[in-house]
């Protein structure tokens, strides 16, 4: 039995039934602190938005700060002929995660399309995870970029969540739906892989893949950075939210309820010792 099966029958398989829904979590952002607009511009230089220059001069519009309907903000990526997006440097700080540490990562995300309704051949294509490097994300091709990278793709009415590994690993998703997406990294220093789950609303996390293959890059690198980057249709929609990193494993649910969300009121890495 793995470390995953072993944990989901100590929690009965269920969010929230792992002690307090926060408790090992410690929230990266929920884009509720910025106003929106322009990535780069207005979260003062926090996430950088695509070929856009430190100033945030030259951005293109296709990644922002939006009211995402979830509660609060949400980062905006279009897709497109080119990569669009926004990344994050997580160097120095415990989100980040070392050689031969375990580590979960939580985000939300929703897929739609928007504007045109002659949908067309196209697909959908989203890259999302960890890099060494923000030097790495957004130079010449998003599926060149991450180590840890669950994506999205598949036409337009039905979306898949997805990464690359043994076993069956392609998990259908509803278009304009939150997603909860739990990814935990096992950044060993022979043999990295990660393991993919996912649901939605607050049902419980379901196995997508264990043991997905490290996309790019040799093994022992530290991951200092995190990038949500978008391509495929022009106008398909991505939306992330909520993103939280917890030590270990956690297979809990993170995000609070809206009333203790208004009483936490806080956006940005929040110090923390490891464990």
């Amino acid at each position: 039995m793995s470390r995953l099966q072993t944990l989901g029958l100590a929690c009965g398989v269920a969010i929230g039934m792992c002690g307090s829904a926060q408790a090992g979590y410690t929230l990266l952002d929920n884009f509720n602190g910025y106003a929106t607009g322009q990535t780069t511009v207005v979260t003062g230089n926090t996430w950088h938005a695509e070929f856009s220059n430190p100033d945030g001069t030259n951005h293109t519009g296709n990644s922002n700060i939006i009211d995402g309907g979830n509660g609060g903000n949400a980062l905006q990526a279009k897709g497109g002929a080119a990569w669009r997006g926004a990344e994050r440097d997580l160097t120095g700080t415990d989100a980040a995660v070392l050689v031969n540490e375990t580590q979960t990562f939580f985000w939300q995300v929703k897929v739609d399309y928007y504007g045109d309704t002659g949908i067309g051949d196209w697909v959908y294509d989203f890259m999302m995870g960890l890099s060494p490097s923000v030097d790495n994300i957004d130079t010449n091709n998003a599926w060149q970029d991450f180590s840890v990278m669950p994506y999205i793709n598949n036409a337009p009415n039905s979306p898949y969540i997805n990464a690359n590994g043994p076993g069956t690993f392609w998990a259908p998703m509803q278009r304009n739906v939150w997603t909860n997406v739990w990814v935990v990294i096992n950044n060993d220093e022979f043999d990295p892989t990660f393991d993919l789950y996912y649901s939605t609303g607050a049902d419980a996390p379901v196995l997508v893949i264990q043991d997905a293959d490290w996309r790019n890059f040799a093994a022992g690198m530290d991951l200092n950075a995190i990038g949500f980057m978008a391509a495929g249709w022009e106008f398909s929609e991505y939306l992330i939210d909520n993103i939280y990193y917890a030590d270990g494993v956690d297979l809990s649910y993170p995000v609070p309820s809206p009333g203790t969300l208004a009483l936490i009121g806080l956006s940005g890495l929040v110090a923390r010792r490891r464990r």
